[in-house]
């Protein structure tokens, strides 16, 4: 098939699921659609099995699609942006602390405890995982996903601050764990996802401290300095289109740059939106000039999830001829491992905000069960390497991924209900 093709096939699944949910099940859009695409791709197999001539060449397709480029080199920068550009910039600025100490410590926290409890437990199972590789799964899995829960607890009338604290961390977070990742990536003297080995005097711990400094200050700096680019394009009387050319040409030039100087794209995107979002808060241009651009980037956003979310059921087929009992059952004793180290980076890092007071319990209840992880986690997991127990860690990642937005996502509406918050 074309690459043409495979687009319009799989915008044309998007859209039929999307149809399909928002008529029959009413479901929360992500999870629906995950939902919907993971029993389709579980009953394709099954087809392929009897008739395997007709579903032969649909599979072949699925299984040559490269997942994790798509997210972390197309949908990531568009995904990243839209998010920071449609933040409340004031909301945020007043949860600041939280918001920093959760998408910075609370991962570097959750990732040692996943990698060293998966250690340790992993042999249990009769999988020998070396250390660093528990890391690696430590880093991608620590990341949080708001996309399919922040719609259901707007809807169950949590506060505007705990609302702010999940999307304002999984804002951030995205880009902290990458870079946690590809400096664990280079500890383990893989080749990084652009294609690079990294250099021997690279590989050691002062290496990895030097990367991932350069990581998060470049991409920062880089993506404030887009900021301050896309801040004056948007001042005066400019027209829609251009304002909307030149944020889509920012993004992609900005990511581009970043990839060329081995700095975090993602931190430049959430630099840049930020920035610019704080511009349009200014109301240096006025509520009907703001609408458009607004829209588009909203609509942007939500096409990107529902591709994404399709895509993500379609994953398993990607893995299904690696399958086996073992790795399944890692990857269920896997769960309960990210849940505790979730809740146990909130009870280290929450008395640090001012979430300490009120229902402190409670919060880090909604906050550990609220954590779902999404398609960042599965993208890092499957650009691992053979040698660095790929296979096995894609399996570990995408079991819990699907609980997580499928369970976590679904229940999370009665548990803030009992919860009382």
């Amino acid at each position: 098939m074309t690459t043409f093709q495979v687009i319009a096939i799989i915008l044309g699944i998007t859209a039929v699921l999307a149809v399909v949910n928002y008529r029959f099940f009413q479901l929360p859009e992500s999870i629906g659609m995950m939902a919907m695409a993971l029993f389709l791709s579980m009953g394709l197999l099954a087809f392929g099995h009897f008739f395997p001539a007709i579903i032969k060449p649909f599979l072949h397709t699925v299984k040559g699609f490269d997942f994790s480029y798509f997210v972390l080199e197309i949908a990531l920068p568009f995904l990243i942006f839209a998010g920071a550009f449609g933040i409340d910039t004031r909301l945020l600025s007043r949860e600041r602390v939280p918001v920093l100490v959760f998408a910075t410590l609370g991962i570097l926290i959750s990732t040692f405890m996943v990698g060293i409890l998966s250690f340790l437990i992993l042999p249990m199972t009769g999988l020998e995982v070396p250390l660093k590789h528990c890391l690696l799964f430590g880093a991608l899995i620590s990341p949080t996903d708001p996309i399919a829960v922040l719609a259901i607890l707007k809807q169950s009338g949590i506060g505007q601050d705990l609302e702010m604290d999940i999307e304002g961390e999984s804002l951030l977070n995205d880009g902290v764990a990458v870079v946690v990742f590809l400096s664990l990536f280079s500890l383990s003297g893989g080749a990084d996802i652009a294609g690079e080995t990294p250099h021997p005097s690279q590989q050691g711990w002062i290496g990895v401290l030097t990367l991932f400094g350069r990581e998060v200050l470049g991409g920062l700096g880089l993506g404030s300095l887009a900021g301050v680019m896309g801040r004056r394009s948007l001042k005066g009387n400019t027209p829609v289109m251009l304002d909307i050319l030149t944020t889509l040409a920012l993004v992609l030039v900005t990511y581009a740059l970043a990839g060329a100087f081995h700095v975090s794209g993602p931190l430049a995107m959430v630099a840049m939106g930020l920035i610019m979002s704080y511009r349009m808060a200014e109301t240096e241009k006025g509520a009907t000039e703001q609408e458009p651009i607004v829209i588009f980037w909203n609509a942007l956003d939500e096409i990107f999830n529902a591709v994404l979310f399709v895509l993500l059921g379609f994953v398993m087929l990607t893995l299904a001829d690696d399958f086996t009992w073992s790795f399944l059952g890692a990857g269920l004793l896997m769960i309960p491992v990210v849940l505790i180290a979730r809740a146990g980076s909130l009870l280290l890092t929450v008395p640090m905000t001012t979430l300490h007071g009120g229902s402190p319990h409670r919060n880090t209840v909604l906050l550990t069960w609220g954590g779902l992880r999404g398609g960042i986690s599965v993208a890092l997991a499957l650009s691992l390497e053979p040698k660095m127990s790929g296979d096995l860690i894609a399996y570990l990642t995408y079991v819990i991924v699907v609980f997580s937005i499928i369970v976590q996502g679904l229940s999370i509406r009665t548990l803030v209900r009992r919860l009382g918050i």
